[in-house]
């Protein structure tokens, strides 16, 4: 009997070790690309005259006080909007999966500051495009500054 469960756990162990160790690095646009807002165009994008952008520190998904102080600015033009659509993005260093997620807990922190401030929660989409849609290109700390962001539109 302890030869027959030895030889059960020898041949699994293989396929175990392979599933653990087989991780992929794709990520299908679709998986990300959408939010409900996207049906808006640019034109019906609501005009604020305040910074669309809030910015990370490397690695961080959480808020700085001048970020909280800047989405409290937005609070009342997203009472008003229809949809809100915020987009988190990372700078190019670390895999493609990460950034994805690093992105969308950027976006979901902005979101829940903006639900903590009364802004409802059904009109606000989060999508994340990682590290795929840089402000600026460069590969030095200035650009990748630049694209820790979570770009916020209200429609």
């Amino acid at each position: 009997m302890k030869t027959f469960n030895k030889i059960i756990i020898l041949s699994i162990f293989p396929l175990v070790i392979g599933c653990a160790t087989q991780v992929s690095d794709l990520v299908t646009s679709t998986n990300y690309s959408s939010a409900e807002s996207d049906k808006y165009e640019s034109v019906d994008k609501i005009d604020t005259n305040l910074d669309d952008l809030i910015y990370f520190e490397f690695d961080k998904a959480s808020l700085s006080s001048d970020s909280k102080d800047l989405i409290s600015e937005y609070v009342e033009f997203a009472k008003n909007a229809k949809a809100i659509r915020l987009e988190g993005h990372c700078d190019e260093r670390g895999t493609r999966e990460y950034n994805l997620a690093l992105g969308e807990k950027r976006a979901i922190e902005v979101k829940n500051y903006l639900i903590i401030k009364g802004v409802s929660s059904s009109k606000i989409k989060v999508i994340s495009y990682g590290e795929e849609k840089p402000i600026d290109i460069n590969s030095n700390e200035n650009a990748w500054k630049k694209n820790r962001r979570v770009e916020i539109s209200l429609f």
